[in-house]
């Protein structure tokens, strides 16, 4: 059902209570626009294939396999519809503390993530239709094909580059004028898919010139896609490809599941969340019982059902259903019906260390044009409100020549003198911390550099709270328990850092302050120990947590086969980014779109004759 009523913004100050007028407005002119009310769901009823999750797996899945008018499809989603909020590149922020996302916590260990307030880092994921595809940043990087031969030679042999790139081509449909007019990248990307890909028409372009440049000074390769490109060398710069078009974002929902609504073999059950996946004598998955606004219901599967959950429920729902460590399984009084114990294993998210270079750039964010970028937003659907948060920019590198893929990759941001973009940035940090980074950010324009350790060594893991489904899993992220990874990113955060001698830089004179953490302050600023110190103390998350449901051919060290079928066990697959083998090189929604492709062959490769 549209969201008439915005249940989402919590503002104060004039320029703010404008931006949140300017939703109700949205809200209230999507208001004449027919609802997509939800079918009633009885009880007990049978379909041919129950997808768990309408996320950026789920919403592809549902797409393709009701393609077959003779199959009748389930999707169940745990969360509503996306607010008219999703829709606004610049508004995602409003939505990370919402209903519309599972509020995660890693667990605090009392050593690393001590500059947080919590303790912990914040793991939100998308609760709606589109998942994280509808909360994210919408960057659209398909990585490398050194990252998918990496998952062959890890025993998976469909998942080839070839045959990756068939499926990305086969999602997308590019619609940047630009980017169209240069054959190398055309060629790379599909043009009749549901997925619009397109660029930002960013007002921070003669900004972000200045970065590029500066890059350009370091020795990054600029290139026009960075998806058109294969990396080699020392680092490539770009503006991002995104999955937003004319002011507006394009999620999994919007590109896959809004176009198809009308379809009579597909049923999409909204504020469904799936309990429990039912297992027969034989192994076999024949039903699922799902929460329903209070009430519980049984949905049975003639044919499969599919958990496209996301890495942190994906294995939370295999555990409660009895798929899992048999150990761990017992400890919560789950009987073990399927012994898996690389279920929750192989965790692996893309850490994110700010880097802030303070200069003295002109230029100051002023009350009044926020709100004439509101009245933009308003009229056109154009200005900041358009783009995103971040800039669009995105760098990869490594620490030397001969690498064939990239060891790090950096976003960043810009928040002008008396802005305050920096501060909600940076405000999970306790308020000491967030004092050294913000005050100087009231005279100067700050230069927000995110730093991402691409390929660690480190893995995590999810395992269960309680047996209660409500109960939310622990996740151990372990960033850095592989100590190489931190003198990694400290290689990587030299190499960040030199961008203060470029020209540019040095016109402004820019520099890296020390940052009040009370747990560093004993050590030498900018000494090695410093920016260990550093690292540990304010690593957070890029986002993309992968891998807990890993692919693999032995069920000793994996958790569903090559075509995403759960070991042990018939008519049950995972589908989502959690089947990942190793993390790939970038942003990961649009690999996870991937693989909802792919998988949707596969499906269909088994069950129809001469596919």
């Amino acid at each position: 059902m549209t969201n008439c009523n915005n249940t989402c913004v919590t503002t104060s100050g004039a320029a703010s209570q404008l931006f949140a007028t300017a939703i109700n407005f949205l809200a209230a002119t999507q208001c004449f626009v027919p609802e997509n009310t939800q079918t009633y769901i009885g009880d007990n009823e049978t379909y041919d294939f129950i997808i768990v999750g309408g996320g950026s797996a789920g919403s592809v899945v549902a797409n393709r396999l009701s393609e077959i008018n003779y199959w009748n499809i389930l999707l169940l989603e745990a969360g509503p519809e996306p607010p008219i909020e999703s829709d606004v590149p610049n508004m995602k922020n409003f939505l990370l503390q919402s209903k519309y996302a599972w509020q995660y916590f890693t667990q605090n260990d009392g050593i690393n993530h001590q500059a947080f307030k919590t303790g912990s880092v914040y793991w939100p994921r998308g609760k709606m239709l589109g998942g994280c595809s509808s909360i994210n940043g919408m960057f659209y990087v398909r990585g490398i094909d050194h990252d998918y031969q990496s998952w062959v030679n890890a025993g998976n042999p469909s998942w080839t580059p070839k045959n990756v790139n068939y499926y990305f081509k086969k999602a997308e449909s590019l619609q940047n004028s630009q980017l169209l007019e240069d054959s190398d990248v055309r060629n790379t990307y599909g043009n009749d898919g549901p997925q619009v890909v397109n660029r930002f028409n960013s007002t921070y372009r003669e900004a972000t010139e200045k970065i590029l440049e500066s890059w350009d000074f370091m020795g990054f390769k600029r290139v026009k896609d960075i998806n058109a490109v294969n990396f080699e060398g020392f680092g490539l710069s770009s503006i991002a490809s995104v999955t937003a078009a004319n002011g507006r974002r394009y999620s999994t929902y919007r590109s896959y599941l809004d176009p198809i609504r009308n379809r009579k073999n597909l049923n999409i059950v909204t504020n469904a969340f799936v309990t429990k996946i039912l297992l027969n004598e034989d192994k076999k998955s024949y039903a699922v019982e799902a929460d329903i606004f209070g009430e519980k219901k049984t949905f049975y599967a003639n044919i499969e059902v599919i958990i496209s959950a996301g890495t942190i429920n994906t294995p939370q729902l295999l555990m409660l259903s009895g798929v899992g460590p048999k150990d761990h399984l017992l400890s919560k009084n789950i009987s073990c019906v399927v012994d898996l114990p690389s279920v929750g294993k192989n965790l692996q998210d893309h850490s994110s260390i700010p880097i802030i270079v303070y200069g003295d750039e002109q230029g100051e964010e002023k009350e009044s044009e926020q709100l004439f970028e509101v009245a933009k937003y308003l009229y056109n659907r154009s200005g900041l409100l358009a783009q995103n948060t971040f800039s669009d920019l995105l760098a990869f590198f490594s620490r030397n020549q001969s690498m064939k893929y990239p060891e790090f990759e950096i976003h960043m941001g810009l928040s002008l003198k008396k802005s305050r973009i920096a501060e909600t940035f940076l405000s999970v940090y306790h308020d000491s911390t967030l004092k050294s980074f913000s005050e100087l950010n009231a005279n100067k324009t700050a230069h927000i550099f995110v730093l991402n350790l691409l390929h660690p060594s480190s893995r995590g893991l999810i395992y269960l709270n309680t047996s209660n489904a409500y109960d939310h899993p622990i996740i151990n992220a372990n960033y850095y328990g592989d100590t190489q990874d931190l003198q990694d990113t400290i290689d990587g955060m030299k190499i960040l850092k030199k961008i203060v001698e470029t020209p540019y830089f040095k016109s402004i004179n820019a520099f890296i302050p020390r940052i009040n953490i009370p747990q560093c302050n004993h050590y030498d600023f900018d000494s090695d120990l410093y920016w260990k110190c550093y690292i540990i103390n304010t690593c957070g998350t890029l986002y993309h947590p992968v891998g807990t449901s890993k692919m693999g051919p032995n069920p000793e060290d994996s958790v569903v086969d090559n075509f995403l079928k759960v070991h042990g066990v018939k008519g049950l697959r995972v589908i989502d980014s959690s089947i990942m083998p190793s993390i790939t090189s970038g942003n990961t929604n649009a690999p996870t779109i991937m693989i909802g492709e792919m998988a949707s062959d596969m499906i269909k490769d088994e069950y129809i004759e001469n596919h």
